[in-house]
């Protein structure tokens, strides 16, 4: 057996580490949590952190939430929101900040994510890659919210995106999986992906309102919004692991999907079960009302029939 001894310069190796991580920050601070409507658990090397706003975020971070909200921005003004009960994980972050590219991979592991483009994928579309358990988006800088179930499947819908004039556009995506891959190019073009082997649906443009603006809390409820010490203290035990898993069970899925020629709206949670069936071709509009969260889809052009759902 021959041993290859490699002899590197001291001064030349403290120089490329040096350039090393300042292109890739180290597995340092990527981004930070800019607001929060309840505190966040990130998981980081084994160590539970609980989230506060500022609360700095790495690479390789777990983010759970429970009862909230918690939107995240990252050095290249890309920006995350993850709603409640959603898991993250921040795969990869590296960003040369002097020539405004890089590299970006997230997993959304459950729950809904909200995605709005940063430099990174507008000079590095190519490596942007945002995963679910079942399928892959490529992303050419623009926004989209992103749906993951317990089974993993998934649904997409583009949204439109706003430069930095304030001038709305609509970029496009590409949802992949091991059958094939779709282009969602209009503003609520919304596709859906069962397993991983599957191809996704064909893109169907609906109309979606998205959930609504969290209601403004009275004074005695801006000591949970600020994230006070005490406050989380007393709300550690919510990310128990047991406790975990029998939250997400209660986590409402909805979709919006195509299947054998029809369209299928469904939405469940741990008490109810809707599934509405409309056959292509039908002229439906269906209002969905779960506690505030509303959807609004529109089949063709939905003047012939309209199903209002409320679920209290």
């Amino acid at each position: 057996m021959t041993t290859l001894i490699l002899m590197v310069p001291l001064k030349v190796t403290l120089i490329l580490s040096f350039v090393l991580c300042l292109f890739s920050t180290c597995l340092a601070e990527v981004g930070n949590v800019t607001a929060q409507t309840r505190a966040a658990q990130i998981t980081r090397k084994g160590d539970k952190i609980l989230t506060e706003v500022d609360t700095p975020v790495e690479m390789r971070d777990l983010i759970q939430t429970l009862k909230g909200r918690t939107d995240i921005k990252f050095v290249d003004d890309t920006k995350v929101s993850v709603t409640e009960y959603s898991k993250l994980i921040i795969d990869e972050f590296v960003y040369n900040p002097e020539k405004k590219t890089g590299k970006l991979s997230l997993k959304a592991a459950l729950g809904t994510i909200r995605y709005s483009s940063g430099k990174i994928a507008k000079n590095s579309r190519q490596n942007v890659k945002i995963k679910s358990p079942t399928a892959s988006v490529s992303v050419r800088g623009t926004d989209f919210t992103m749906n993951v179930q317990e089974d993993g499947a998934s649904s997409f819908i583009l949204l439109p995106s706003t430069d930095e004039a304030g001038k709305s556009y609509v970029g496009s995506i590409d949802v992949s999986t091991l059958g094939g891959t779709v282009t969602l190019s209009q503003a609520y073009e919304a596709t859906t992906v069962t397993t991983a082997i599957a191809p996704p649906t064909p893109p169907q443009v609906i109309q979606q309102d998205g959930p609504a603006e969290p209601k403004k809390k009275n004074n005695n409820d801006n000591n949970e919004n600020n994230n006070n010490a005490g406050d989380n203290d007393g709300k550690k035990e919510d990310f128990d692991d047991i406790k975990i898993k029998r939250r997400e069970k209660q986590i409402m899925n909805t979709f919006l999907k195509m299947e054998d020629g029809r369209y299928v709206f469904f939405s469940k949670d741990k008490d109810n079960m809707i599934s509405l069936i409309v056959e292509d071709g039908s002229n439906v509009t269906v209002n969905y009302d779960n506690k505030g969260s509303i959807i609004n889809a529109k089949f063709n052009s939905g003047n012939n029939v309209q199903f209002n759902i409320k679920q209290q």
